[in-house]
């Protein structure tokens, strides 16, 4: 791997050639969306969210950073999306209104998916449904090829231009028996390889995972077994892209002789979406959420939204007693038919726990295997598709690193060469010319996230001061200062807040405000206050550490009177 040291870019690294370059995808598994860049054009594929993996402090979901783009925003000809889940397409709404408008080409249900989160936002959007067959979009030649995963209606791309193509094989596998008939297109991912790839990106997820993946359709045989016990409602959270899972859970219900429902917005806007577009079969008794309470338990079927245990979803208000249309009672039986996805774990388990609490009969993944497959190829799925496309050269994406060295052994089975294989990461870039394939120059890559309201770079330091205000409270200190003497007036007031329990807190700030006292100077002038705020700062914090051994964030205000 390259080192981050030198992150300018020149036009003559890609000057006849095509660079790609992650800005999101990598590591993480999330966050996907990647350049491909000419001398004059850039095509965006992917623009996903992602969630953080250590305690939120605030965050609610990250982004892509599109920071490289800044400068090259006119060159932008077009953007592809794979596929509709959140981690490809939920980042458009955010940075759509960050760049110029161009179109954005995909599959029909993908496209349903985009254009229902985007007039959610009130963010225009340029939906273009995507051929059969090849299509350019400025210099750059495209090839869709169909995929199977977790959701209906998935793509691959074959991308020329320059002289040099590549395959950009985002989330797939290889399903034989798809919920809906439609297969991967082998054939065409054959026939792209007969005319040369010189690179091939892969999904690499389950690269630890020997044979293939099981396929979707197995679900069903589960989902039947676990309703037979239900002595009372059958309530089963999936994530809500996932029309296929959501499918069989209709079907199943409905041949139980129950009555259908569908809890939280997500879910309900995707089932809409679909079934109006052909990818959705809606079962024949089906009851609006309001009149849920007048269905007999054993006859009510539930399909609800907040399988990742996101707060105020569905699931996790009736987990806590706290949803207005929905009880969930002992007598009712919850399926998680879903993995949590990295960063959600400790979500989900907490609103399994809160059901446990509630005395209902759980199916989750981590009690049984069969509640979940993956829509990823394992390991000889992803050799097929090495194999079918004949790369030159091969780039793992969308998993982390320890997936990426298992993707490249599964390379060195087929014969391929360590050179031949790029183990990549955000930032990182790939050139590729005619047939070769070299690292390029780096790119500088912030942690974009969404916070409340607000998008933006919150950095190690903001992160810091959350984790400790969340951990061991904070300690804020006023001081009065006369505006003309520059004298301190009266007594610091400390106030507290999570640092101890009320018994003790008295004394305690007693003992903070003499410290205080003896780290002030009997004057001081304005331009001096910055320097006598940090001494202050450390010098409270060495205090409490020794009479407590806490570590809150000290906040010294001065003010002026």
């Amino acid at each position: 791997m390259k080192s981050l040291s030198d992150q300018r870019i020149s036009r003559e690294e890609v000057r006849g050639g095509v660079r790609i370059v992650p800005l999101g995808g990598m590591g993480t598994v999330t966050r996907n969306m990647f350049v491909y860049e000419t001398d004059s054009q850039i095509l965006l594929v992917d623009c996903g969210i992602g969630f953080p993996e250590y305690a939120a402090y605030g965050i609610d979901i990250l982004l892509p950073d599109i920071s490289y783009l800044e400068d090259k925003r006119e060159k932008i000809v077009g953007m592809l999306l794979t596929h509709g889940h959140d981690d490809h397409i939920a980042g458009l709404p955010y940075i759509l209104p960050q760049l110029p408008p161009f179109p954005i080409y995909t599959s029909k249900l993908t496209g349903g998916f985009v254009l229902d989160r985007c007039k959610d936002f009130e963010v225009a959007v340029d939906i273009r449904e995507l051929p059969d067959g090849e299509f350019r979009v400025g210099e750059f030649a495209i090839l869709p090829i169909k995929v199977t995963h977790s959701i209906p209606d998935g793509r691959h791309f074959v991308i020329a231009a320059n002289g040099s193509t590549i395959y950009h094989g985002a989330d797939f596998k290889f399903d034989s028996q798809p919920v809906d008939g439609v297969r991967s297109d082998l054939d065409r991912i054959r026939q792209a390889g007969e005319k040369g790839v010189t690179l091939l990106l892969s999904d690499c997820l389950r690269a630890e995972r020997k044979g293939t993946s099981a396929s979707e359709s197995r679900i069903r045989a589960t989902l039947e077994r676990e309703i037979k016990t239900a002595r009372g409602k059958f309530i089963v959270t999936v994530m809500s892209s996932n029309i296929h899972r959501i499918q069989q859970a209709i079907d199943v219900m409905e041949a139980d002789g129950r009555t259908v429902a569908f809890l939280g917005r997500s879910i309900e806007q995707n089932v809409v979406t679909a079934a109006r577009l052909g990818f959705l079969r809606l079962p024949k008794q089906i009851v609006n959420k309001r009149k849920i309470g007048k269905i007999p338990a054993k006859k009510l079927g539930v399909v609800i939204a907040g399988s990742q245990g996101q707060e105020g979803s569905s699931l996790v208000r009736a987990s806590v007693e706290e949803h207005e249309l929905i009880e969930i009672k002992p007598e009712d039986k919850v399926v998680f038919s879903t993995e949590p996805i990295p960063g959600r774990e400790l979500d989900v388990n907490r609103a399994i726990d809160n059901i446990a609490r509630l005395g209902a009969d759980l199916a989750y993944s981590d009690a049984d295997d069969e509640m979940h497959v993956s829509g990823h190829a394992s390991a000889e799925e992803i050799k097929e598709l090495i194999r079918l496309s004949r790369p030159r050269f091969l780039a793992p994406i969308g998993g982390s690193f320890r997936h990426m060295r298992r993707f490249w052994m599964l390379a060195a089975e087929l014969g391929y060469q360590p050179d031949q294989v790029f183990l990549w990461e955000n930032g990182q870039t790939l050139v590729v010319k005619g047939n070769e394939v070299t690292w390029g120059k780096e790119v500088k890559l912030a942690e974009v996230a969404v916070d409340g309201l607000g998008i933006g770079d919150v950095g190690a330091v903001v992160l810091a001061d959350r984790k400790r205000m969340a951990e061991n409270g904070i300690v804020e200190i006023l001081i009065l200062v006369d505006a003309k003497r520059r004298q301190v007036i009266g007594e610091p007031e400390v106030v507290t807040r999570g640092l101890v329990y009320v018994k003790q807190s008295k004394a305690l700030l007693k003992l903070i405000a003499e410290e205080t006292k003896r780290g002030l100077p009997r004057a001081v002038t304005n331009e001096q206050w910055g320097k006598v705020k940090s001494g202050l700062e450390k010098r409270i914090a060495d205090f409490i550490y020794t009479e407590i051994q806490r570590e809150p964030l000290i906040l010294p205000v001065i003010r002026q009177v």
